[in-house]
């Protein structure tokens, strides 16, 4: 992330402006939907971040490619960064006003890393576990990586609850090492 501190700002600005208008939940679904657009079209990036083209062009653009699809408070937003030239932040701002958007809707990610797919019964528990646990809604981003071996990591926040094998294994390894042998 370039300024974590503008986008931020930003974030927080349209937060408050779709709030109080009832669009906070459709501003968010259609920003993310621009994020994954740019993502698959590097050149609308490069179009809107060329310093040759005129503002004027840019909002064209915008307003004919998205404007159908898009909220109209959120069209204004994206004009605003072009008119203050914060256009080259848009990836970051929309990954800021995401998860500005879960905290008010007391939503919580919690990474999670198993060797294999993780069954959806157990994966159900997990999220019920972990709910409890927080009060809050769980969305859970799952990762396998077999060099866990078995048991699973979770990351919450900045909190981490490692019950892998490798972990365990790890941990048994150092403390044998520190053991004194008496023959």
């Amino acid at each position: 992330m370039r300024d974590r501190k503008v986008a931020l700002r930003y974030a927080e600005a349209l937060l408050r402006t779709a709030k109080p208008a009832g669009s906070l939940i459709a501003c968010a679904e259609s920003y993310a939907g621009v994020l994954e657009v740019m993502a698959a079209h590097r050149d609308l990036v490069i179009f809107l971040d060329s310093p040759q083209v005129r503002e004027q062009e840019k909002k064209e653009l915008l307003k004919k490619v998205l404007g159908p699809r898009l909220e109209p408070l959120l069209l204004d937003f994206f004009n605003l960064l072009l008119d203050r030239n914060r256009i080259d932040l848009l990836r970051d701002i929309g990954e800021v006003y995401a998860e500005l958007v879960e905290a008010d809707q007391n939503i919580v990610r919690a990474r999670v890393v198993t060797a294999i797919v993780m069954p959806d019964d157990l994966e159900t528990k997990l999220r019920d576990k972990l709910a409890k646990v927080t009060g809050k809604t769980v969305i859970l981003d799952k990762k396998v990586d077999p060099a866990v071996l078995g048991g699973v990591s979770v990351t919450l926040g900045d909190r981490v609850i490692d019950g892998t094998v490798r972990t365990n294994l790890d941990l048994l390894r150092k403390t044998l090492g520190k053991a004194q042998v008496r023959l």
